[in-house]
């Protein structure tokens, strides 16, 4: 990190580069993970946007909104979470509309594939934060269709590539403790 570009002597907020840069792209990244056909493979370029923008909770946190919102919103009304003002998304614990099932698992699934392009080395930045954060929103949306067990194992990566990411750790603390999403029926 550059030291001179994470403080600001007239703001008292401070910014990191790597959270300027997932919000920058966290529309582009929601625009990878759902639109076009499910079986479109997932772009070198739209897997770095999802990378990078997974590299902050507070984009993730976004994802997870545009990703349950049941009405298919456009992914370039996607805002970063902010926790000074902002409640929880409820769709992160699986409250809330059911999302859908397809869309949820488009997104799970190029999520994992970002991942996965990250792990064979096309990833010129080297961002395990974003890997691990893109493989947790995989593992959130596993989570979210039901299948514990694929979660699971995604969750378990996530920690692997980066051993403090929050999201994969609440993903794999409710599958542990049998927690299951109870998303209302429509």
């Amino acid at each position: 990190m550059i030291p001179s570009t994470t403080r600001s002597e007239h703001d008292r907020a401070v910014r990191y580069p790597r959270e300027i840069a997932a919000a920058v792209t966290l529309r582009a990244a929601c625009a990878a993970l759902t639109d076009g056909p499910a079986d479109r493979p997932l772009a070198p370029l739209a897997a770095v946007a999802v990378l990078t923008s997974c590299a902050a909770l507070a984009t993730r946190f976004a994802i997870l909104e545009h990703l349950a919102d049941p009405n298919d919103p456009d992914p370039r009304t996607a805002v970063p979470f902010d926790a000074f003002v902002d409640r929880l998304p409820p769709a992160l614990t699986g409250a809330g509309p059911m999302p859908d099932r397809a869309r949820l698992r488009t997104a799970g699934d190029r999520a994992a594939e970002a991942w996965r392009l990250w792990r064979a080395g096309h990833d010129p930045h080297g961002c395990a934060r974003g890997a691990a954060g893109a493989l947790a929103v995989a593992a959130w949306s596993a989570w979210g269709l039901g299948s514990a067990e694929r979660a699971r194992t995604r969750a378990v990566y996530a920690l692997e590539t980066a051993a403090d990411d929050p999201l994969a750790s609440l993903v794999l603390r409710m599958v542990r403790c049998d927690v299951a999403p109870t998303w209302e029926r429509r």
